[in-house]
């Protein structure tokens, strides 16, 4: 949460009409009375402030502000703000309030969301403070549908055996109030109908009574974890409009959840008078473990570390409860070594440098870490010329510290991991997300690719412009003419397609709003990207080169392969200053192009020249040449080993002679790198040599030094000539190897040494089952077919973030080798098809897929795409 987050949360907390002073907040917050200031003036500007009086000028709610605990809430769980949105339009539906009925798995805090609801009612008037929120447990009377009724509605006295006197139900308990039904699907098809008449006109009659003559005004919220239409009548369902799905635990996000993880930490150091102390680790495991029962579960798990501790302090007489990853249950350990989340895990605990988290027990903690970025350009901007003028900053200092406000706000898009779709739509809706793709997929026909992380945040920037512009607040941009300049291309692509946005939205973009989204577009590419190698396609013809990269394109899964059509009558001088144009606009340093003449190549000097860009210029295009080299420039590959590759491929049938130089090879490498010096990648090694099965020095390790760039590239270049290189054990990821990397305090880990153990045994044993399969395959060279399929394999397992067990790896290998041998012996041509696709994971590997499709002219059938993922995910068969 940022500073003036804090000081409108902190204003929120307090009692309903408390005005105060600058001094006030900055006295209680402990922060600079001219910043306290600041940010008070700009909460007035966004109305989300009062203020009166002066000498001392004292800020206050608006009336309409008093939502505290609510707002606080949404801040904190941000993919519950259209759940939280949806439930407000409940509570204030006019002239009565309006029943709900919550969805989601076991966990994800459907009571927790309906005491929300209650307190929201109380704050906006809609509940008397003494009113009640009931809860009953619809599972706990389930067998005894009459004990249900009785329950809900009341007993009148000699109902049946037992009922000596009445008694009301809970449905009048609630009256003036709020029930809320848990595991609403356990009630009986006859409570369920009973319920209609209450919903329909509030009357309802108690058990043993024959005319509807009670009433009660009494907001039900239903709660089920079933399908709805399956579990509910739709008689009962249709009489409850409103319908919120809560998300569970994975789909929101790892900043969340560390704000929910500090929480529980909070309360328990104020539940138990004692400050506590968490290892990272600890945080980092409980911030990626697999937590099925979701929220509920999470909190137990810190409960229970929280008690173990507790106990160990009474026995050792320490105050400070620590808790460190050896105190953790090994489900929970596991977490720590997720390759799935690992990236976005450590990007968001980077800046926590000490070893101890510290919650205090007379404070409520907030992790430096835990603040969420900023997504909101326009406050970005108030805020720096705020800040700016209160220094008394002119006006051109404050536009060239706003214009690198802009500039750093739209690079950090990409230096960031992207929130995941399910955050960001629970964030935004889908209504908005669902713009934002169409705006980038419609700029993507006309110039680069974007990425996920440009998606997210074109998203939240439209969610963030939405609420400006219908409420008639000014859009400035700072940069608009210098934008409209120097990205003149963007610009207009950006204007050319501002309907897509207009229209969704029903509303109409000024310019300089089209200046914003113009920067969404221009590439703001990071390090690792810049170095991976650009294909262009050039080609004569109206549209030769534009369909070779749409196929392409889609077959992969993404927009990489950009094409400039020739038609005969443009003029090589023409193209050759539209595709200087283009690289001037990319980062991108290593540039392939693929021509259809051989005269196109002399391109390649000239654009050296006047862009400064390592190009290469190759005069071989058709569909296969253009898949393989996008294929492996999305892997990293360098631009002479793209090159080299391709040149092999003369036609489909020549493709699988690429497997040749892999066949003849007589080792395969394991290496260690350090940077400071060899030494170290001695020592390296030889604790490899000692832990690893080596197979009689099949495999060899070998040591390199990183101190001289172009050295070590020239050693990787020369292993390359020699063998496959497995893996590598470095300091630092390395550009030029694109296999799997461990760190070298990784090597000391036995989880490391066993993974680096079976790259090693698929790799022997694989070698093995070539040379006795390679003979039964009847249509294809054997040998070859095989190399390339276990190669694919590696690339899968690379690209997709898996670990696949080597066994598993030998049966998909001969598997695929087999399909592919019969589907050409039996003539199985490329052909329109089509496959059914579940998951974002089997999108990804049907991509993959399909690469193998094009090089051998074959058609994969749905159910070999099932058996391919039953090796690949152990998913849909028993292996």
């Amino acid at each position: 949460m940022g500073r003036i987050e804090t000081i409108h949360d902190y204003i929120k907390k307090l009692p309903q009409g408390t005005a105060v002073s600058a001094q006030d907040i900055a006295n209680h917050l402990h922060i600079d009375r001219a910043n306290a200031s600041s940010d008070l003036n700009t909460l007035v500007k966004q109305e989300l402030l009062k203020k009166e009086g002066s000498r001392p000028v004292l800020f206050s709610l608006p009336v309409h502000q008093q939502k505290s605990y609510v707002d606080a809430f949404s801040q904190k769980n941000p993919s519950l703000k259209n759940s939280l949105e949806q439930a407000k339009a409940a509570v204030l539906y006019p002239p009565q309030r309006m029943h709900i009925l919550l969805s989601g798995q076991t966990g994800v805090g459907k009571s927790m969301f309906a005491e929300l609801i209650y307190k929201f009612s109380q704050e906006q008037d809609r509940i008397a403070a003494a009113a009640k929120l009931v809860t009953f447990n619809c599972a706990d009377y389930a067998s005894n549908p009459q004990l249900i009724l009785g329950q809900l509605f009341g007993v009148l006295e000699g109902a049946y055996t037992g009922a000596v006197t009445s008694r009301r139900g809970l449905i009048e308990e609630a009256d003036g109030g709020i029930l809320f039904l848990d595991e609403v699907h356990r009630l009986s098809p006859e409570a369920q109908e009973m319920l209609f008449t209450f919903i329909d006109k509030k009357v309802f009659h108690a058990l043993g009574e024959t005319t509807f003559g009670r009433t009660a005004d009494v907001q039900l919220i239903c709660a089920t974890t079933e399908e709805i239409s399956s579990s509910l009548l739709q008689t009962f369902t249709r009489r409850i409009p409103m319908k919120i799905h809560l998300p569970a635990l994975e789909e929101r996000g790892l900043n969340e959840r560390l704000n929910l993880i500090t929480d529980f930490f909070n309360e328990e150091a104020h539940n138990l008078n004692r400050d506590i102390k968490v290892s990272m680790n600890s945080l980092r495991s409980l911030l990626s473990y697999d937590c099925l029962s979701n929220i509920g579960q999470l909190k137990t798990d810190v409960q229970l570390l929280c008690a173990q501790s507790y106990a160990r302090s009474l026995s050792s007489k320490q105050d400070a409860l620590t808790i460190t990853s050896y105190d953790l249950p090994e489900s929970i350990k596991e977490g720590l070594y997720s390759t799935e989340k690992r990236s976005d895990l450590w990007k968001l605990t980077a800046s926590y440098s000490t070893r101890f988290v510290d919650f205090q027990k007379d404070k409520e903690n907030q992790l430096p870490f835990s603040e969420n970025e900023a997504h909101d350009i326009y406050q970005l901007i108030d805020h720096k010329i705020t800040d700016m003028e209160k220094i008394g900053l002119n006006a051109k200092a404050t536009k060239e510290v706003v214009d690198m406000t802009i500039q750093d706000f739209f690079q950090s898009l990409s230096a960031h991991a992207a929130a995941s779709n399910e955050s960001v739509v629970n964030l935004v809706g889908n209504e908005i997300f669902s713009t934002a793709k169409r705006f980038l997929t419609a700029a993507a026909t006309h110039t680069d690719s974007y990425s996920d992380s440009i998606l997210s945040g074109l998203a939240i920037h439209l969610h963030n412009l939405l609420p400006r512009i219908k409420n008639g607040q000014r859009i400035i941009n700072p940069k608009l003419e210098e934008i409209k300049t120097q990205q003149h291309v963007y610009y207009q692509i950006a204007e050319k397609n501002r309907t897509i946005i207009e229209n969704d939205l029903a509303i109409e973009l000024p310019e300089d709003e089209i200046g914003f989204l113009t920067l969404f577009l221009v590439p703001q590419i990071i390090d690792e990207e810049a170095e991976k190698v650009k294909v262009l396609i050039v080609a004569h013809g109206e549209a030769t080169a534009s369909s070779m990269a749409d196929l392409v394109n889609e077959l992969l899964g993404n927009r990489a392969v950009i094409a400039f059509n020739m038609p005969l009558t443009c003029k090589p001088r023409s193209i050759l200053a539209e595709i200087e144009a283009y690289l001037k606009q990319i980062q991108n340093n290593n540039i392939l192009l693929l021509s259809d003449m051989g005269s196109l190549t002399n391109f390649a000097d000239e654009l050296k020249k006047s862009t400064s860009k390592q190009l290469k210029c190759v005069d071989l295009v058709s569909t296969l040449h253009v898949l393989e080299a996008s294929r492996k420039a999305q892997l990293g590959y360098a631009l002479d080993e793209i090159v080299t590759d391709i040149k092999r491929i003369t036609h489909m049938e020549d493709f699988s002679q690429i497997g040749q130089t892999v066949a003849s090879k007589k080792k395969s490498f394991v290496l260690t790198a350090c940077t400071t010096g060899s030494g170290s990648a001695r020592l390296l090694k030889e604790l490899l040599n000692k832990q690893l099965n080596l197979y009689d020095e099949y495999i060899e390790i070998r040591s390199l030094q990183i101190t001289d760039e172009a050295m070590l590239e020239e050693a990787v270049k020369d292993i390359r000539q020699q063998g496959d290189i497995l893996c590598y054990v470095s300091t630092f990821k390395i550009t030029a190897l694109h296999c799997p990397y461990f760190n070298v305090s990784q090597a000391f880990n036995t989880g490391t040494l066993e993974r680096i153990q079976q790259l090693i045994d698929f790799d022997y044993t694989s070698s093995l089952a070539i040379q006795n399969v390679a003979p039964m395959i009847q249509s294809l060279d054997g040998t070859i077919l095989l190399e390339n399929v276990k190669n694919w394999i590696n690339a899968v397992e690379y690209q997709l973030i898996l670990e696949i067990t080597p066994e598993i790896k030998i049966g998909l290998m001969c598997h695929l080798a087999s399909v592919i041998d019969s589907l050409k012996r039996d003539d199985k041509l490329l052909i329109d098809h089509e496959i059914t696709l579940e998951t974002e994971k089997e999108q990804l590997l049907y991509n993959e897929l399909r690469s193998l499709e094009m090089i051998y002219g074959i058609t994969f059938s749905q159910e070999n795409f099932e058996h391919i993922l039953a090796y690949v995910f152990k998913q849909k068969f028993a292996l």
